[in-house]
């Protein structure tokens, strides 16, 4: 009996340190993205926070949840707070709510201590990442903005109480006026050159941090996948499969972006299939994004194979057919694979939104986009790494669209690099419908 009770006694032991290592390491986490978000741009910092937001929202409605669609700012902010505390996101207690200033009580909140160090530090916390995020989202569209005023942390008790105010969202700052004095110019330079370096540093880390949780929730739904599970939860595991799939995404596109913008992304060629990738990427979007059946068409020839890097040939595809699928208003889009003398031409026509003439030329740079974020989401990289991986490649990207008549996207693409020569490449004419 006493060998029983020392065992018991050594596992229960075990087990606090190990319940203690992963609240140490969480809250070195929480407290180290917190300080990288303060050494940024505000205004960037909000603009991630409020897609962050809208992007859980999405989810939650995807899963089954109802955030009610407010109509009020009021109202976003009754129903967001109220939405978490009821399905017990968060442990929330609203002590006083006069006008736009909140007052409240959070209990047992993780990451406590390094909330504290924050504020101790001159930083923002970002107390309950999520509801936060949702309600920066929801209060843009009013033009308004949710600050922190203070916070007074109880660490015994585990407990934090806030001050939060509604209020107005900052207005841009006033460009400096055009001069031609070479002080003034100077300056100017400077500064943009400042605010690139700090916004694609700022990116690099992002995407680093997201990376490390976005591995570990691959890794879990792996184990969940490999079990057999209720019929319950056979919809949501497919949903966190489809929204992990676009949350890598993301990632990848962050980090491309930022490899390009430093020169330290390199092409791996080799023989690679045009036809069969394109075929792949279109089975994946079928799984991974809403489609009607038979809404992606595949057209031309049944072999195209060149010297290309096999994975960007792939996002190339991908974000293009992506592009397609967001802007597509659920109308078929047809791809048709060709070729033309010494080069493979991938063509991707939708029906959809298109595109105005005064924004062909800029859709291709970073941070771009065709329609506003409110209403199409994604951080504008995705034409601007297809096109510079097509012009790695020696090839041309070219758009033609009409507003309410859709967009074709043409891509060119070298079937051997200029010093090669020689290649033998197959094409036989096949027309083939895929469903997406």
């Amino acid at each position: 009996m006493a060998e029983l009770e020392q065992a018991l006694a050594a596992r229960e032991t075990q087990a606090s340190r190990a319940a203690e290592f992963r609240r140490s390491l969480y809250e070195a986490y929480v407290y180290g993205l917190g300080r990288t978000l303060s050494l940024y741009d505000p205004a960037s910092v909000r603009v991630l926070v409020r897609e962050m937001g809208r992007r859980i929202r999405e989810y939650l409605e995807e899963v089954g949840y109802d955030f009610g669609g407010p109509r009020t700012l009021h109202e976003v902010l009754e129903k967001t707070i109220g939405f978490f505390v009821e399905h017990g996101f968060v442990d929330l207690e609203v002590v006083r709510w006069e006008n736009d200033l909140i007052q409240a009580r959070w209990h047992r909140l993780l990451g406590l201590r390094a909330y504290e160090r924050l504020v101790a530090a001159g930083g923002e916390p970002f107390i309950s990442c999520p509801l936060n995020a949702v309600v920066h989202d929801g209060l843009a569209e009013f033009g308004k903005s949710f600050v922190s005023l203070k916070h007074k942390f109880d660490l015994v008790k585990g407990d934090v109480e806030s001050w939060e105010a509604v209020v107005d969202l900052p207005t841009e700052r006033t460009p400096l006026p055009l001069s031609l004095d070479a002080e003034r110019v100077l300056t100017i330079e400077r500064e943009q050159s400042r605010q690139l370096r700090v916004r694609d540093e700022f990116i690099r880390i992002a995407s680093h941090e997201l990376s490390t949780p976005l591995t570990a929730t691959k890794l879990a739904l792996r184990r969940l996948e490999g079990v057999e599970l209720p019929e319950a939860a056979r919809h949501p595991v497919e949903v966190l499969r489809r929204q992990l799939r676009r949350l890598e995404l993301l990632v990848s596109e962050m980090l491309d972006a930022t490899r390009l913008q430093i020169g330290r992304l390199r092409l791996e060629r080799s023989q690679v299939d045009l036809v069969a990738v394109t075929d792949a990427v279109i089975d994946l979007l079928s799984a991974s994004e809403t489609g009607a059946p038979g809404q992606i068409r595949l057209h031309g020839i049944e072999r195209a194979v060149g010297e290309w890097d096999p994975a960007r040939l792939d996002q190339i595809v991908t974000n293009l057919l992506t592009n397609a699928i967001k802007y597509g208003e659920g109308r078929p889009i047809d791809v048709t694979i060709t070729l033309h003398g010494e080069d493979a031409r991938l063509q991707v026509a939708d029906r959809g939104i298109g595109i105005a003439a005064e924004a062909l030329e800029r859709i291709f740079d970073p941070f771009e986009r065709a329609a506003p974020v409110e209403t199409h989401g994604g951080l504008g990289l995705g034409l601007y790494i297809a096109r510079r991986f097509v012009e790695m490649h020696g090839g041309r990207i070219a758009v033609e669209s009409r507003l309410g008549a859709g967009t074709t996207f043409t891509v060119d693409l070298p079937l051997v690099p200029p010093a090669v020569q020689g290649l033998v490449v197959e094409g036989t004419a096949v027309h083939r419908e895929t469903s997406s």
